[in-house]
This record gives structure tokens, C-alpha cells and sequence, in this order.
């Protein structure tokens, strides 16, 4: 857990613009709703194609990849409803393409509508709590005693030199 809140921190205080870990979390989260394949493929093909923070990606990836065991069933239920429309059910099936990529199975139909509906608002409101992160927050812990006790430890100057 420890470690978890470490790389989180790691992160934010990284040299990383806002927009690279606004767009991690958001792309980290429609590919932990996907249920592995070819789209969570392709969206793992988009995080490495441009600088999008790839470690906030995997943390987000396996924390929402977890979240979809407890809401799959909950969201393959509302699927199904949207997917009992005649005329997506006949493009869902006949079209090679969108088989390829199993949208015609109500589980990834369903994430694959949720992610693309939240990619853009989870990417603007992950990058304006990076950004008020950095300003508000950062500074102010910066400030503590105990961390600039711990910043001029031998531990941490060795640590930073390694990395």
C-alpha cells in the first residue's frame, strides 16, 4: 500500500506535464474497463505511440481492471438493453471488423461505450487535479520539516543519484 502511495507521488512530482497524466488516467481507465484483447491492445499501442506517462497508465490500468470485477456484471446488464436495438445488433454481427475487435459481446460493447464516453472529462479533470496538486499541495509539503529532514538524508541523495 505503501509503495502504491509512492508511485502515486512519484508521479505528481515527476517533470511530467499535466495533460501526459491526465491522458494516462484516462486512457489507463478505458483499458482497465476493456477485458483484455485486441482494443486494450490498441489502446496500449496509442499510450506508447505518444509521451503519455506510461507508469501512472499501468497503476490506473490495474486499479480499474479491478473495479470491473465488482461493476461487469452491472454494466453487461445495461448493455444489453442498448445492444437489443436491431439495427447495431446487425452491424455488431456483420461487420468483420467490429467482430475482430468482440464488440459484438455486450461485456466489452459496454465498457468500450463507458471508457470512450468518460476519456475526454477524466483526461481534462486529471490534469486540472494535477495542476491544483502542484500548486496548492506540493509546496506546502515541501515546506514540512520532515521532509527536508528526509531530503538531505544520505538514504534519499543515494536514491536520487540511482535513479
Amino acid at each position: 500500500m505503501l509503495t502504491l502511495l509512492a508511485r502515486i507521488l512519484k508521479v505528481l512530482n515527476s517533470e511530467a506535464s499535466p495533460w501526459q497524466i491526465g491522458w494516462a488516467i484516462a486512457l489507463g481507465l478505458l483499458a482497465g474497463l476493456l477485458p483484455f484483447g485486441l482494443l486494450s491492445l490498441l489502446v496500449l499501442l496509442v499510450v506508447c505511440l505518444f509521451t503519455i506517462n506510461l507508469s501512472a497508465f499501468l497503476l490506473v490500468w490495474g486499479l480499474c481492471s479491478g473495479l470491473m470485477f465488482i461493476f461487469g456484471d452491472a454494466l453487461e446488464a445495461l448493455t444489453w438493453q442498448l445492444a437489443q436495438q436491431p439495427a447495431l445488433l446487425n452491424l455488431l454481427a456483420n461487420t468483420e471488423t467490429l467482430q475482430l475487435l468482440h464488440l459484438h459481446h455486450t461485456q466489452v460493447l459496454g465498457a468500450f461505450v463507458l471508457g470512450t464516453l468518460l476519456l475526454w472529462p477524466v483526461a481534462w479533470l486529471s490534469q486540472q487535479l494535477v495542476r491544483q496538486y502542484r500548486t496548492k499541495v506540493m509546496s506546502k509539503v515541501q515546506q514540512f520539516k520532515l521532509v527536508q529532514m528526509l531530503k538531505a538524508s544520505k538514504l534519499v541523495q543515494l536514491y536520487e543519484k540511482l535513479n
